[in-house]
C-alpha cells in the first residue's frame, strides 16, 4: 500500500481495501461460475486492524456457499510490514454475495460447491 491510499488518519482508506476485497471475491466467484459474476451484496465487512502505507497485503477469497445462481464468498486480508519479518496480521474479513450472469445480464445457474475444498477457513 502506498501513501496515495491513505486517509486523513494516515492509515489505508477503507474503500481501497473494500475494492481489493471485491476484486478477489469476484475472481473466486467468476472462476467457480466459469464466467461473469456480479456483486449483489456485501453481507459483512469487518476491519480488524489498521493498515499503513508500506504494508504488504494478501487477500484470500474462497466460496462458502453456492446456490442455484448465487454464491457466497468469504475473504480474509492479512498485512505485513515490507521491511520486517514476522507473522502477518489479519486486518479484515468479509462475506459477499455474487450472482452469475449470462451475456444479457440475466442470472444463470452455477455448479454445485465441492465442499471438500470450500471456504477460506
Amino acid at each position: 500500500m502506498s501513501e496515495h491510499d491513505t486517509n486523513l488518519y494516515g492509515t489505508i482508506h477503507g474503500g481501497v481495501m473494500m475494492k481489493l476485497i471485491d476484486d478477489a471475491a469476484a475472481a473466486a466467484a467468476g472462476r467457480h461460475a466459469d464466467g461473469p459474476a456480479v456483486t449483489v451484496s456485501v453481507d459483512r465487512m469487518t476491519f480488524l486492524a489498521p493498515v499503513r502505507a508500506g504494508d504488504l497485503l494478501s487477500v484470500e477469497a474462497g466460496l462458502e456457499r453456492a446456490g442455484r445462481t448465487s454464491m457466497t464468498v468469504g475473504v480474509r486480508v492479512t498485512a505485513e510490514r515490507w521491511n520486517h519479518s514476522g507473522p502477518a496480521t489479519e486486518v479484515a474479513t468479509a462475506f459477499l454475495t455474487f450472482v452469475a450472469v449470462d451475456a444479457e445480464g440475466s442470472p444463470r445457474p452455477v455448479p454445485a460447491l465441492d465442499t471438500s475444498s470450500a471456504g477460506i477457513s
